[in-house]
């Protein structure tokens, strides 16, 4: 049986009593063990919306926002969610605390009390799961953006949460430290099942995706799986977002007259559909 994790029921917010609505009449789903891409330009809204999801933001009223049951709206219950509820922010030299990697992901341990022992084989635990346990008594500052990200990961990881939120978090890395980070989180979900939340303004990371989510000024535009979200080419482009490579040239071929027998949401998609193409001529 799925098992809902996350459960947001009319959600919506302004920062100030008299200003615009950030988020407007929001309803959302996400189960367990899924990877949710949460996409939009500056401004739709993802990154406050994600901050519901960690009780850093509180709804003004009860039962719009639970996490596995417990309802953000009682304070009681907010030190409970950010446990089970990890995020992992844009640039990685704000998240290092510590002169070397093992003491930064002991961090959060120790601010809960964690046993020694246990903290021990917590992060020996969290640093294999990154691979990055060759790197523990390494100085963070002499890490790659990466490998910085994948040690906050870890520190997330340490603290064994439900789910995992990237807020932008390869946003500010070179291509190889992005796909060293997307990778380690696509493992984290498949073989560890945590559930993974990716909020981002590149559609390029949601083609994997379990479930995609399109904001458009503080609403929820699109909602579904890759395929489906990537048939609404002109809501995407009116949310201010680029179609990933593969899929502009396919549509740029298909101007041309050239017909395809489904959409490319990756390089090995179009080569594959180049291919046939070239088959038939």
């Amino acid at each position: 049986m799925i098992k809902e994790l996350i459960k947001i029921n009319d959600l919506s917010f302004k920062y100030e009593e008299d200003g615009e609505e950030v988020l407007r009449n929001i309803d959302l789903c996400i189960c367990e063990g899924e990877w949710v891409s949460i996409v939009g330009h500056n401004g739709s809204g993802k990154s406050t919306l994600a901050k519901f999801l960690n009780g850093l933001l509180i709804p003004y009223k009860p039962n719009v926002v639970s996490i596995e049951g417990l309802d953000t709206v009682n304070e009681e219950n907010i030190w409970e969610v950010r446990k089970k509820v990890g995020m992992v922010f844009q640039n990685p030299d704000n998240q290092m605390v510590a002169t070397t990697v093992q003491d930064d992901v002991a961090f959060g341990l120790e601010n809960i009390g964690v046993p020694q022992g246990e903290m021990s084989a917590r992060i020996d635990w969290a640093l294999k799961r990154v691979n990055m346990e060759s790197f523990s008594n390494y100085e963070p500052h002499r890490l790659s953006g990466g490998q910085k990200q994948r040690i906050a990961i870890a520190g997330i990881l340490a603290m064994r949460p439900s789910v995992l939120i990237l807020d932008e978090a390869t946003s500010m890395l070179d291509p190889m430290g992005r796909e060293e980070v997307l990778d380690t989180v696509w493992k984290l979900c498949k073989d560890e099942g945590i559930t993974i939340i990716n909020i981002t303004h590149d559609l390029e990371e949601t083609v994997h995706s379990d479930k995609v989510i399109v904001m458009k000024k503080g609403t929820i535009s699109i909602q579904g799986d890759p395929q489906e979200v990537f048939q609404h080419k002109e809501k995407l482009t009116e949310a201010g977002l680029e179609l990933p490579f593969p899929l502009q040239m396919q549509n740029d071929l298909m101007v041309k007259g050239y017909k395809f027998s489904t959409a490319c949401l990756t390089k090995e998609d179009l080569v594959n559909e180049l291919w046939k193409l070239k088959s038939k001529i």
